[in-house]
């Protein structure tokens, strides 16, 4: 095998395990510490790593973009992640949460008017719908006859968090941008902002303190490490290299990651059913991957 084909593995792989490492480190912060709480002190975190490592760069920074990604912001990290924190802290598996949050590249793809390289193809449009069935089986066979202790509300908040980061999503393509910022600068003013809005949160509920329990002080660094850095990191390289579908269909593969995980850690039982769910996520990935839409050529 090609170290690329190894090298692109490797940041799929990252992508997969950094983005369902979220799912956990709420279950695991969220135990000893509030939802809010927990969220304002990883965006603290991530605010002054990113303001150390930018340092003078900051100063070149123009009204036009901090309005722009503060909207980027507020959609795909304080509302989504508020969403599904809160959520997750009221009893809802990190399984489940990811499921539900896993409609978001189907939304998006729905509601997309975008160029025609972005489009999805039939056939990807079936593999799509096939890997979401199949982690529809697994947290079926999982969550569905035990999961009836969590209020309605707890199984609505994560499709809020995927509408927006959808709108996010569709925002950020339809928006012109004269040049392009990379990826730290965006990355640190969205997370500037939500800390101001997480820092509102905590002051009107009441719920700011220091965190002191061994669990939330390691959540806090694993998120900031894992599910920040590591998980934007790899979804950028990714969308370097790969077509926004094929990212997305990566996505699927979260829920099960996180209920394999969620097992290990919390001690929660995998059903068979969970073997033969991601079966059919495997089978909608290569779907995904081998077939993809005609495009007319000239020359």
């Amino acid at each position: 095998m090609k170290r690329s084909t190894l090298g692109l593995l490797a940041v799929q792989a990252a992508f997969v395990l950094s983005w369902s490492s979220g799912y956990i480190g709420a279950k695991l912060g969220t135990q000893g510490s509030g939802a809010f709480n927990l969220l304002f002190w990883r965006f603290l975190l991530v605010s002054v790593c990113l303001c150390l490592y930018l340092n003078a760069r900051l100063l070149k920074v123009s009204w036009a973009q901090i309005r722009h990604y503060a909207i980027i912001g507020f959609l795909s990290q304080f509302l989504y992640l508020s969403c599904l924190y809160v959520a997750i802290q009221n009893g809802l598996p990190p399984g489940i949460a990811a499921i539900i949050a896993a409609l978001q590249p189907l939304m998006t793809a729905a509601l997309s008017t975008g160029n025609a390289a972005e489009r999805s193809g039939g056939w990807q449009w079936v593999g799509l719908m096939i890997s979401f069935a199949g982690v529809s089986i697994v947290i079926a066979g999982q969550y569905g006859s035990g999961g009836q202790g969590v209020s309605l509300v707890m199984y609505l908040l994560p499709l809020v968090a995927a509408l927006g980061l959808t709108l996010a999503t569709l925002y950020e393509r339809r928006s012109v941008q004269r040049h392009d910022a990379g990826l730290v600068l965006p990355l640190f003013i969205q997370s500037l902002l939500t800390l101001i809005g997480f820092t509102g949160a905590v002051l009107y509920t009441d719920t700011l303190s220091i965190p002191h329990e061994p669990e939330v002080l390691v959540s806090i660094v694993w998120l900031t490490v894992f599910s920040t850095f590591v998980a934007y990191l790899s979804l950028w390289m990714l969308l370097r290299v790969m077509t926004a579908t094929h990212v997305a269909a990566l996505v699927y593969l979260e829920p099960p990651v996180t209920l394999v995980w969620a097992a290990l850690m919390f001690g929660d039982v995998i059903q068979a059913s969970t073997y033969a769910g991601m079966a059919v996520v495997g089978a909608g990935l290569l779907l995904v991957r081998c077939k993809r839409p005609t495009v007319a050529c000239t020359s």
